[in-house]
């Protein structure tokens, strides 16, 4: 299950999987939203319009990830992602939920780690 929420949470870094809206809707849970990096709080609608819009891959690195289940329908994400364009890092946490039999993004938060 770690390399299988790894991997989903990779995609959101790649312009071939974001640019196909249907992928997007069904990763992403109906009440989503974000705490952004920049300290703004983001729904669904524009976290989808903004992925969808990517113009080529996101060049980020994701470093100690860690999963912890919570319940049998919840897990936690922990990670450090490494943004190599301008070398920025940010503390990373995710709550996916098992929904309708697959696991979809309800909850992302993103600080910025200060070196």
């Amino acid at each position: 299950m770690k390399e299988q929420i790894l991997n989903y949470e990779k995609d959101f870094f790649k312009q071939s999987f974001c640019s196909d809206i249907r992928n997007l809707e069904k990763r992403l849970s109906k009440d989503f939203y974000e705490y952004g990096k920049s300290g703004l709080i983001y729904d669904r609608a524009i976290v989808i319009n903004h992925l969808n819009s990517l113009p080529s891959d996101r060049q980020i690195e994701i470093l100690q990830f860690e999963l912890t289940q919570l319940s049998e329908c919840v897990l936690l994400v922990n990670y450090i992602s490494h943004h190599k364009d301008d070398n920025s890092y940010a503390l990373r946490t995710s709550i996916w939920k098992n929904e309708e039999e697959t696991w979809k993004l309800f909850f992302h938060q993103g600080t910025p780690q200060h070196n």
